[in-house]
């Protein structure tokens, strides 16, 4: 598990390329979003807050993003005093099924209660992705009855799930 800097841009510039083109309903940012940016864009985006597995060889795997109230809103999602949010969770295909997503989230669960003091982590996931809500409900997440609108599907919710650190 490798916490990113700006030096890792070029992997993760090529991740959210990759999961926004291999899943674009389950992100709110889009992949034009992320296509004009620039390399220096890019490396202030790259910090210790994104996590990145990776293989034996160093090549991507997955990556997600902590988010705690002092990184102010991010699309709209502002966590609580408390919380650490949990963002842009990704898992490329080749290397799903395989505890890419476990190891993610239990590095993601580590420096949130132990790095960056919180007591709970949420997340927002969407309404159709089950077998996401099912892997979130492994790690102790439950739905709050909280929701939001995803931005570009129209009458499609976000479902705002939470777990106790």
């Amino acid at each position: 598990m490798v916490r990113l800097g700006p030096d890792d841009w070029r992997s993760y510039a090529a991740l959210r390329v990759a999961m926004l083109t291999d899943a674009p309903e389950a992100f709110w940012t889009t992949l034009a979003d992320v296509e004009r940016l620039s390399e220096a864009q890019w490396r202030r985006r790259s910090t210790d807050r994104t996590l990145q597995a990776r293989d034996g060889d160093g090549a991507p795997l997955g990556t997600l993003t902590v988010l705690t109230p002092d990184a102010g809103p991010v699309l709209g999602l502002q966590p609580e005093d408390g919380d650490a949010l949990v963002v842009a969770v990704y898992v490329i295909p080749a290397a799903r099924r395989r505890g890419v997503v476990d190891a993610l989230l239990g590095a993601a669960h580590d420096l949130a209660r132990d790095g960056l003091g919180a007591r709970r982590m949420v997340l927002q996931v969407n309404e159709r992705n089950l077998a996401a809500q099912r892997v979130y409900e492994r790690h102790g997440y439950v739905l709050t009855g909280e929701s939001l609108p995803h931005p570009h599907q129209p009458g499609v919710r976000d479902l705002e799930m939470a777990r106790p650190l």
